[in-house]
């Protein structure tokens, strides 16, 4: 089975030959690179606006359901976790109830997903920075050339970081991460002091609309999408069936639950900065403003929240190289890529492969879409649909192996059940009431991103069985 043939080969390996060093991973520094990889400033300036946007001054309505919609489905995911030790997360667990076909279909959307998260990650970076810049009267920072520069520097800083290791990764990411923090706190309080909150509104369920509720969810899961990566660093983590499942939930547990509270506090300041927004200025400068705090705070967001991107960036530049070297690994991407740095322990050409590949795409669907703003819409979007297969796929696979097993778990079999359901309806409804160009095509691009995968993964396949 995959996760015991990966065991095998971490302990097999001999201390003279290059390989990842096991058991390296403390749960405390796991818990902490897993909530620094989900940027919390980040979700927690931006997350209540998006849904504000789609469900109203109740947005925290949705913003709550979907956090629950992910605990759901991280319950089926740790089922694998605390059974299994594999690097591929959910291609890998999909693989010990389906077999080959699910594995490709998964590990398809998740190297894309990956691919496209990072580029993603590296867009916001860049969207952060050229707005610090530009409000200092560097008007040209958002312009597309200089934006590509930073696409490649931050992602260039993140591969250098992640090559030298876990444990500067880890540092890094979790400082960036908690500087980042109390500014976007401060903010968020001063709203909620100044505005007070609606409640009579806020918490009303007369004007319930289901289809913005509904929509308010599937653009609130996008902050926790992947929120199970940290388990691609399982063969790294001292006692990974204990851990793993522990950092899984974190994310969906600690982050989620405080977004739908941030949401509650910011609604009303938003609701009073609608014409500032309307105008182009970001969530907590409009926030800033209205409470009436100094200039400077709401300039300094934009460089404060660059910060936290980056730090997003270092985690995920680990979990997609990890990613990487498990399919490799497993035969269907090219074997250079299971290739371990004999100094620092990291696969050195997975990293270098996953920041290059991140890098065209950011570039890619930068010029496709015509700016960079609108190429992170699309990445944002793309990020959702690619994770729906294998989401739903884990939930499936929850239900069957408990079956086989025959434990009775009602309510892990209910859970699961809404979890998938949830994942289902945000690609059914991508389709019915597609968002904005250009994020109106990513259901398509993602269909064929998985389809374009999976005939390399064939490819790979057959070459490998040639040589073995």
């Amino acid at each position: 089975m995959t996760d015991a043939s990966t065991t095998r080969r971490d302990a097999e390996t001999t201390d003279s030959s290059p390989h990842l060093e096991s058991g390296h991973l403390s749960l405390k520094a796991l818990v902490a690179l897993s909530l620094a990889s989900f940027f919390p400033a980040v979700a927690i300036a931006l997350a209540p606006y998006v849904t504000y946007s789609s469900a109203g001054i109740t947005g925290w309505q949705s913003s709550l359901l979907a956090t629950i919609a992910v605990i759901f489905i991280g319950r089926a995911i740790i089922v694998f976790a605390r059974r299994y030790v594999a690097k591929g997360l959910i291609y890998s667990y999909v693989g010990e109830v389906f077999g080959t076909w699910a594995k490709w279909l998964a590990g398809a959307a998740m190297l894309a997903g990956f691919i496209v998260g990072l580029a993603a990650f590296a867009s916001i970076c860049g969207i952060f920075i050229g707005s610090f810049l530009s409000a200092r009267g560097i008007h040209w920072a958002l312009d597309l050339g200089p934006q590509i520069v930073v696409f490649g520097l931050v992602l260039s800083m993140a591969g250098a970081i992640a090559f030298r290791g876990l444990d500067t990764s880890v540092t890094i990411a979790v400082v960036l991460a908690v500087l980042a923090l109390p500014l976007v706190l401060v903010i968020t309080a001063a709203s909620a002091r100044h505005t007070g909150l609606h409640w009579s509104e806020q918490f009303s369920y007369s004007g319930f609309s289901f289809g913005h509720t509904l929509q308010g969810i599937a653009v609130g899961a996008a902050f926790l999408i992947a929120f199970e990566s940290c388990a691609a660093l399982a063969t790294e983590t001292r006692n990974p069936r204990r851990n793993i499942p522990v950092a899984i939930m974190s994310v969906p547990v600690i982050l989620g639950g405080i977004l739908p509270i941030a949401t509650i506090l910011q609604a009303p300041g938003l609701a009073s900065a609608s014409e500032q927004l309307a105008a182009g200025v970001s969530a907590p400068a409009a926030l800033a403003a209205q409470a009436g705090l100094s200039p400077w705070i709401g300039s300094a967001t934009d460089l404060v929240l660059a910060l936290a991107s980056f730090a997003a960036l270092i985690g995920f530049v680990n979990y997609g190289s990890r990613y990487l070297m498990t399919l490799a690994e497993d035969g269907i991407l090219p074997p250079v890529l299971t290739r371990i740095h004999s100094r620092h322990h990291t696969p050195y050409i997975a990293i270098v492969t996953v920041v290059g590949i991140s890098f065209l795409c950011d570039v890619g669907l930068s010029f496709l879409a015509g700016s960079v703003s609108a190429a992170y819409l699309l990445n944002a979007n793309l990020l959702v649909f690619l994770w729906v297969i294998p989401y739903v796929l884990i939930c499936v696979a929850a239900i069957v192996i408990t079956v086989r097993e025959k434990e009775i778990r009602p309510g892990l079999w209910l859970t699961t059940i809404l979890g998938g359901a949830a994942m289902v309806w945000s690609f059914v409804n991508g389709i019915i009431n597609p968002p904005p160009a250009p994020g109106d095509v990513a259901v398509w691009v993602a269909i064929a991103a998985v389809v374009v995968i999976v005939g390399i993964f064939a490819i790979c396949r057959g070459r490998h069985r040639q040589i073995h």
